[in-house]
Formats: C-alpha cells, sequence, structure tokens
C-alpha cells in the first residue's frame, strides 16, 4: 500500500490526501466527487466556494433540525442551518447563518457559549466550542474550547487544545501564501487560515500563523506561535513523534469513540511516516 496521492493534483491538497484520495476532502455538506462541477486545484479552492458548495448541497440534503437545540440557543436565519441526526447544540450557543449556509453532522455536539460563523460544515461526531467561521471540519475532530478557527481546512481525529487560535488575514491584508506540495503559493486570498492533517494534537495555547500546513500527526505543544509548516509526525516541533507512540495514542482516541486503528489504516501511516521523513530532517 502507498499512502495517498503522486499525482501533481492530490500533492496541491495535501497533508489531506495523504490518508484519502482528493475525491473524498469534504466539498460543502459532502465530498468532492459529489461536486464534479468544483474543478478545485487546491485545498483553498475548498474553502473559498465553500459558501456556493454547501448552498448546492442545501437544494439536495434540505435545511432543519433533525437533532437537539437548547432552547436558550440561537440560530439566525435558521433556514440555512442543517442540524443532523443526533447531534446536539447546547446551552447559548449562537449559530449564525447570515453569511453563509451551517451543515452540523451526525452525533457532532456543539458546546456552551459555542459562537458558530457560516459558511461551515462539520462532522460528524465532533465537539465544537468557542468560535468557528467559515471552516471544514471532518469526522471525529475535537475543537471543545475557547479559541479561534477561521477559513481553515481540519482534518480527521484532530484535537485542538484550550486556547488554540489561528490567523486568517495578514496584518498588511495581502494575499495569503500557503504551501502546496513542496512549495509555497500565493493562494491570491486575502482571508485564509490553516490546514491541518488527521491525527494532528496542538496543545494549549497553540498559536498559528496565516496560512499555515500541519501535518498529519503532528503532536505540537508547549503552546505561543508555531513555525507555518510543520511537517508529519513531528513531536513538539524539533523532534520526531516516533512511529510507534503515535499509533499507541491514535488506538487510545478511537478507542474514546468505540473505534479501533484498522490494519490497513496502521499501514497506510507507516507509509506517510516513511515519505515525510526527510520533511523532519530540514
Amino acid at each position: 500500500m502507498k499512502p495517498a496521492r503522486e499525482d501533481e493534483l492530490n500533492k496541491n491538497f495535501l497533508p489531506l490526501t495523504w490518508t484519502r484520495p482528493v475525491e473524498e476532502l469534504r466539498c460543502g455538506a459532502r465530498a468532492l466527487k459529489d461536486h464534479p462541477q468544483r474543478k478545485a486545484k487546491y485545498l483553498w479552492d475548498l474553502i473559498s466556494h465553500l459558501k456556493e458548495d454547501l448552498e448546492e448541497d442545501f437544494r439536495i440534503l434540505g435545511s432543519g433540525v433533525k437533532g437537539k437545540v437548547h432552547p436558550s440557543a440561537v440560530l439566525y436565519q435558521p433556514e440555512n442551518i442543517l442540524i443532523e441526526e443526533g447531534a446536539e447544540v447546547e446551552a447559548l450557543a449562537v449559530l449564525d447563518a447570515r453569511g453563509g449556509p451551517i451543515y452540523i453532522g451526525k452525533s457532532t455536539i456543539i458546546r456552551p457559549h459555542a459562537c458558530l460563523k457560516g459558511p461551515l460544515s462539520i462532522g460528524p461526531d465532533c465537539r465544537i466550542g468557542g468560535e468557528v467561521s467559515h471552516s471544514i471540519f471532518h469526522a471525529n475532530s475535537n475543537k471543545s474550547h475557547y479559541g479561534f478557527i477561521g477559513h481553515s481546512y481540519i482534518g480527521e481525529w484532530v484535537n485542538l487544545g484550550a486556547g488554540t487560535t489561528n490567523s486568517n488575514l495578514k496584518n498588511n491584508y495581502s494575499t495569503v501564501k500557503m504551501r502546496s506540495g513542496e512549495k509555497e503559493i500565493d493562494s491570491g486570498e486575502q482571508f485564509l487560515g490553516c490546514a491541518i492533517g488527521d491525527h494532528a494534537k496542538l496543545g494549549i495555547g497553540t498559536l498559528i500563523p496565516t496560512g499555515a500546513v500541519i501535518g498529519t500527526c503532528a503532536n505540537i505543544f508547549g503552546g505561543g506561535m508555531i513555525p507555518k509548516f510543520v511537517p508529519a509526525f513531528s513531536w513538539g516541533i524539533t523532534e520526531e513523534f516516533k512511529f510507534d507512540k503515535a499509533i499507541e495514542m491514535i488506538r487510545q482516541v478511537m478507542q474514546r469513540r468505540g473505534k479501533e486503528l484498522s490494519g490497513e489504516g496502521k499501514e497506510l501511516l507507516r507509509q506517510v511516516f516513511l515519505a515525510t521523513a526527510g520533511e523532519r530532517k530540514k
């Protein structure tokens, strides 16, 4: 088995395509394969066109509340919100869909006092608190506490510690450059946050610069501003997260949700570990 994606298009979507083909990337509320009209070339295309892709999905999926919403929660423009079965919006949370649709996947929990601003696609089975806007979260990822995530793309099984915050706008208001494959490219976007690969863990107080890319299984701690590029399987930025230790952590995390890492999944991650060894040595 080889890790994702050796062709040029798939490289443009790293680190998310280390663990899935590009057509399985979330695009709106569904996958890119469900949006044949979306000719995305780079990862940030899925962020910049999120509003339009969600609007198309809502024409198919509809809107409405299928899960639970606490009576004290506030939903701005509820006709532009879809809360799937098993999802829950807890007390005093605010879902503001005036700027674009909000999709909350099955079994996702929106924590008290969370502030969510559309366009936004989250879940399934995520835990979300603090402020989140114009972003995509794949399944089983957590941002349970205060902090801001905006104009960003978050993979599966990611955990963002309390106070983790990304910048999505440069101080000089110029367009944002983001790493794509082995190059840094001007996205042409004024608002662009970060891309975080599957199984990455960011400790409390992590500050993420504009246009950052954080690799698969990176384990970041210590707080403060991190580099704009963090390789896969990094341990605290400068060290290597040993493969067996990373797998042990992943199994513990997945067991908390009643799931197991398959042998195929482990082998895929091993190939990612080997393929990205050179990045960690630079």
